[in-house]
């Protein structure tokens, strides 16, 4: 680092191509991570003056007389017509272009590598990027700017939760910058690059999942998106989900019929739709975020942008696309579980329809089952009274199957699966579960359900099945003589996973979790548990050891 140093401030740039100098502090960062720091003050001035330095662009009267919109000259530069001025050549310095987008990706890896000790650089760099967002002259320069600014701040939630930065700057910066990633994904054209599209809406995405997640030592979130903000970012979003399931149709319909022939172009048409398929869910997860983040305050808005142009799509009458379905299904799922009462009892009987169709559709992938399956889950605990008693056993047959006729250890997709024994408990053995009165012997799902556990996918999930089996025991739904062994193993691995900073389980769970131990204790002889204990895991052993302690 002491040769690029002295490098850069000698300004004997032409030694080594300032590109590949950037590149190289940037690999050595990775490496170097907190120990980098002390040389970010040599490197970070080099990088923000090339992202800020004047492009270069001339603009001249065109000798092209054609009526074409525009048409590329021999010297590189544009001929284009300009309402009211005519024809005119535009010459742009395509070598600043380019060190543009070059200082956006050290930017990013150097904002990547460091981490929460990058925030005292972040705000300058925003400032530095933000305009770049806009380049009109550049999809590559926007889109690399993108995601440079998702890297700046992603460091500047990381340093503010860890209190060693500028705990307003998430805040200040998370409106600004969603705001200007969604307006200008709004303007990028169907001619632009979909790679450029993609690494926005990527972009986007990320900012919205990193103001979601990153908390303080409060539990408060660092940046939280406003209702007016919210509206005006879903409103251009809920646009673009609507052209891209336009295109998806479009190429669905080609590659289903006689308009597309050969083998070439169905692999084009392929590619496309798996493209937008990756820009799609970009999209609806910007949606899905925000809705997260705002729980009852976001109501307005799913109803007013949301809820009827996905609504349709829920059922395969609404549409040929699954992912369309399983991007309706996300959104209302998200909505009965994070929107309150009012929300889930007003959308769950429209989610039903959906859950149903997808649990009966033999075209409905992993993917959409297990959205289906998730979807059942809330309606079980957030509206109960949408679920007749009939449907709902009809459902927890299609459930049970799902968990019950593959061991976990071989299942081949362990999120839905686990998504099924969650979905499993919430239907029948809870406290307040629909089924709950209607299943008078629960012998052969509690078997299946204690089979299943513990959940380790979705941690939001695993906290409710394992707080959930604490109830189960305390009703007496779980022998505790015939399940000892079970109960052992799944409190051991539980108690594993929280020591490992798995948060698989509450505190208060953890607690209940020790007093079905003591129960075990006083119910089962020593020598019965010493045999099932001996046959854990090595792991769950000592969680079991040091949480009695």
């Amino acid at each position: 680092m002491e040769f690029a140093t002295s490098l850069l401030s000698s300004g004997h740039t032409d030694v080594v191509p300032m590109d590949q100098l950037f590149a190289a502090c940037a690999r050595i960062a990775a490496v170097m991570k907190s120990q980098y720091v002390p040389f970010m003050s040599s490197i970070l001035p080099h990088i923000l003056k090339r992202a800020t330095e004047k492009l270069e662009v001339s603009i001249t009267d065109s000798e092209d007389s054609s009526n074409k919109s525009s048409s590329e000259d021999d010297d590189g530069g544009y001929s284009i017509n300009i309402p009211g001025m005519g024809v005119k050549k535009i010459k742009i310095n395509t070598t600043q272009l380019e060190e543009k987008a070059n200082s956006a990706r050290a930017i990013y890896e150097h904002a990547r590598s460091l981490g929460k000790d990058f925030g005292p650089y972040a705000e300058a760099s925003a400032d530095a990027f933000l305009p770049l967002l806009h380049n009109e002259y550049s999809g590559d320069v926007r889109s690399t700017s993108a995601q440079a600014l998702c890297q700046i701040f992603k460091a500047a939630c990381l340093s503010a939760s860890a209190g060693s930065g500028a705990q307003a700057l998430p805040q200040n910066m998370l409106p600004v910058l969603a705001k200007a990633l969604a307006k200008q994904l709004s303007q990028e054209s169907e001619e632009d690059e979909l790679e450029n599209r993609l690494a926005i809406a990527d972009a986007l995405s990320e900012v919205l999942y990193d103001a979601f997640t990153h908390k303080d030592a409060n539990g408060m979130r660092i940046a939280q998106i406003s209702v007016l903000d919210a509206r005006e970012i879903v409103g251009h979003v809920m646009i673009l989900i609507a052209e891209c399931l336009t295109r998806r149709s479009k190429l669905i319909a080609e590659m289903t019929t006689d308009i597309v022939d050969n083998d070439d172009e169905l692999a084009r048409c392929d590619e496309k739709l798996h493209s937008e398929q990756e820009l799609l869910t970009h999209l609806v997860d910007s949606v899905g975020y925000q809705l997260k983040s705002l729980g009852v305050s976001f109501i307005p808005i799913f109803s007013q942008l949301v809820a009827k142009p996905l609504g349709k799509l829920l059922t395969s009458s609404g549409t040929r696309d699954g992912r369309a379905k399983l991007s309706a299904t996300c959104l209302f799922d998200d909505c009965v579980e994070h929107c309150g009462p009012q929300a889930a009892s007003s959308y769950a009987p429209q989610l039903l329809q959906g859950v149903v169709d997808s649990l009966n559709d033999p075209e409905s992938d992993a993917e959409l089952i297990q959205a289906a399956v998730y979807g059942l889950a809330q309606i079980s605990r957030n509206a109960p009274n949408a679920l007749s008693a009939r449907l709902g056993q009809d459902l927890l047959a299609k459930i049970y199957n799902l968990c019950s006729n593959t061991p976990k250890s071989e299942t081949d997709d362990s999120a839905l699966f686990e998504n099924a024994v969650s979905c499993m408990g919430s239907l029948a053995l809870f406290k307040g579960a629909p089924l709950f009165d209607s299943i008078p012997d629960k012998g052969a799902l509690t078997r299946s359900f204690l089979a299943g556990l513990p959940l380790e996918e979705d941690f939001d999930e695993a906290k409710v099945c394992h707080d959930g089996l604490c109830d189960m025991v305390d009703m007496g739904l779980v022998d505790i003589r015939a399940e000892y062994n079970n109960l052992l193993r799944i409190i051991g691995e539980i108690l594993s996973f929280v020591a490992e900073g798995d948060e698989v389980a509450s505190e208060s769970t953890c607690t209940r979790l020790l007093g079905v131990i003591d129960k075990i204790q006083q119910t089962v002889d020593a020598n019965s548990i010493q045999a099932a204990f001996s046959q854990l895991e090595p792991n769950a052993q000592q969680a079991l050891v040091s949480a009695m302690q």
